[in-house]
């Protein structure tokens, strides 16, 4: 097995500055008390660039920096902070351990489908720093061993214990990051105990006798002497997530990162269920007041094909949120899957292509749609009439993704033209140009000849189209394809009723690509 942690030093802190759009965020400090006195736990570098410090009195920080924001430590918002943490990772792997300042991750089986050690690790601590966390990774073959490895890195650095230099990095950590060991750190010391290699030198029976027998299966755990029973993070049956604002926030742009951040989320969430959204909800909520009734602002999207991928379902949520019109500040955003269906698994193919074209148009219509709005993104709908100017329409795109593979399939079949019996006659279907006219335009005559930019010479034709006695609407018209000097070919008619009078008048329906 092959385990990656990922430590939160600052997390006390991570889990409130995070809610600040970044230009807003104020100097602040996390306080802790001891006793009868409150003393800074963590304080952000804006506190710390004012005289701020770990270890200091409330009252000596308020004396240097009266503007001071502080926040009592609050271990249930760290755990909620951890489990959302949690959701992110779950695009990586399904095997995630939350600890009290961090995540445990058993990658083993997901080495080959990212490319290894090195490019896994840079996506995972990629992803959870996303959610607004500081890290310090440690990887090893042990949980226990990439905990005690991850806590004594520094700052986005990772600390490769796999192979055989994972022994003697353990030997080289301080005894202070063994959890058993806080009890008796003075007399551990006191014995000329520093790191674990001093502590494994001592005899195993009058250490579990001086100190416990935790701090013996501590070492065994993290050395890979004992076994060490992991307890899996369990996603939510369904994923609804809210995340409080600690400022209210009136434009767009401040709020991207926080939108970010619970795509991530929901992404996560997904891949751990084997899913992709067709659907999903996203609330900006806003502080009620008589002067402003309306609570939340409600976005809705619907997927014409499903996706799990964070970075197309953020274009979407973007360019919708950037041309919806916010009624008030926003405190507080929440996002709901309301749809979802089973993934496509792309790796089982033999050989894996590029992104299919049909997947591409679909998710060029539903960017589109969501920047300029559904009526933008129209197509045409054939209509079973004969005349040209009745048999098609347009109508937008319905963006309504399917709910399996199987009922893709047969809408799919249903689109099929239907095989015509054989009746003895052709079934070569007359000409029709790309692109017909809203509305038939009169040519001019020159010499009886219509005209178009240059006399029209008539290359096939006639075609007789009778049609519309059934609405009150009926025409009778001789088709041709014709062409003038510039190589254009148009599709025009006259009237024959018309013609046999010599009366005849021309008209454009259409042009030829």
């Amino acid at each position: 097995m092959l385990w990656v942690a990922l430590h939160c030093p600052t997390l006390s802190l991570d889990w409130i500055e995070r809610r600040f759009p970044a230009p807003l965020a104020p100097a602040m400090a996390v306080t802790v008390r001891r006793g009868n006195q409150i003393y800074i736990l963590q304080a952000n570098k804006a506190a710390q660039q004012r005289g701020v410090a770990v270890c200091q009195s409330l009252a000596s920080a308020l004396a240097l920096f009266p503007d001071l924001a502080v926040v009592e430590h609050d271990p249930d918002e760290e755990r909620r902070a951890l489990h959302e943490a949690a959701y992110a990772a779950l695009r990586f792997t399904p095997r995630i351990v939350i600890q009290d300042s961090g995540l445990i991750a058993e990658i083993s089986s997901s080495l080959e489908l990212f490319g290894g050690l090195k490019p896994l690790c840079q996506s995972l601590n990629r992803a959870v720093a996303a959610q607004g966390l500081q890290l310090c990774t440690g990887a090893a073959p042990t949980a226990r061993g990439a905990w005690l490895l991850a806590q004594s890195a520094s700052l986005r650095t990772v600390i490769n214990g796999t192979g055989n230099r994972f022994a003697s990095l353990l030997d080289a950590l301080p005894v202070d990051l063994l959890g058993s060991a806080q009890l008796h750190l003075e007399v551990i010391r006191g014995i000329g105990c520093k790191t674990l290699a001093d502590l494994q030198q001592l005899p195993r029976g009058g250490l579990a006798q001086r100190f416990g027998p935790e701090l013996l299966a501590e070492l065994d755990q993290a050395y890979g002497n004992s076994p060490d029973p992991q307890k899996w993070f369990e996603p939510a049956p369904a994923f609804r997530q809210k995340m409080e604002l600690m400022a209210q926030v009136e434009g767009v742009e401040l709020l991207l990162m926080s939108v970010r951040r619970m795509i991530e989320q929901m992404c996560g969430w997904l891949a751990s269920r084997h899913a992709a959204a067709l659907e999903f909800s996203f609330f900006l909520h806003h502080e009620h007041s008589p002067r402003q009734p309306q609570a939340s602002t409600l976005i809705n999207i619907r997927l014409s094909e499903r996706s799990s991928d964070p970075a197309h379902l953020m274009v979407l949520l973007r360019e919708r949120l950037g041309r919806t019109a916010i009624a008030a500040p926003t405190c507080a955003l929440e996002l709901e899957a309301n749809e979802i269906t089973a993934g496509e698994n792309g790796n089982l193919k033999l050989f894996p292509a590029a992104q299919p074209e049909a997947t591409s148009l679909n998710r060029f219509i539903e960017k589109l749609s969501s920047r300029l709005g559904r009526q933008t993104a129209t197509g045409l709908t054939v209509i079973p009439d004969h005349r040209p100017e009745c048999s098609q329409r347009q109508q937008p795109f319905q963006l309504s993704g399917t709910s399996s593979e199987t009922g893709r399939k047969n809408k799919a079949a249903s689109r099929k033209p239907v095989p015509r019996k054989s009746t003895g006659c052709s079934t070569n279907f007359p000409n029709r140009p790309a692109w017909l006219m809203e509305k038939p335009m009169e040519l001019a005559l020159q010499r009886q000849k219509p005209v178009y930019g240059s006399p029209l010479q008539l290359l096939a034709g006639p075609e007789r189209i009778e049609a519309g006695w059934w609405d009150d609407a009926p025409i009778a018209r001789d088709y041709f394809i014709a062409e003038n000097e510039l190589g254009q070919l148009l599709w025009i008619y006259r009237e024959p009723a018309a013609a046999m009078e010599n009366r005849a008048r021309w008209y454009l329906q259409g042009f030829f690509g």
